[in-house]
């Protein structure tokens, strides 16, 4: 999945360009990609969490 990178209350938010809302679960420290378009790569684990295997920037121009 890809979009937007933020950080709330209950941590890591990605919002995808269909403003579909989604709480990122990761291991990896990803603050360096909060404000950016990004690449999320793991697994749906909840109605609205991704459990990601891997958090890259989105070098993708739209």
């Amino acid at each position: 999945m890809s979009g937007m990178l933020s950080r709330g209350r209950r941590g890591m938010i990605l919002t995808t360009k269909a403003d579909e809302v989604w709480i990122v679960e990761s291991e990896e420290v990803a603050d360096d990609l909060i404000g950016s378009k990004v690449v999320v790569e793991g697994v749906v684990a909840g109605m609205d969490r991704l459990r990601a295997d891997w958090i890259g920037a989105d070098n993708h121009l739209s």
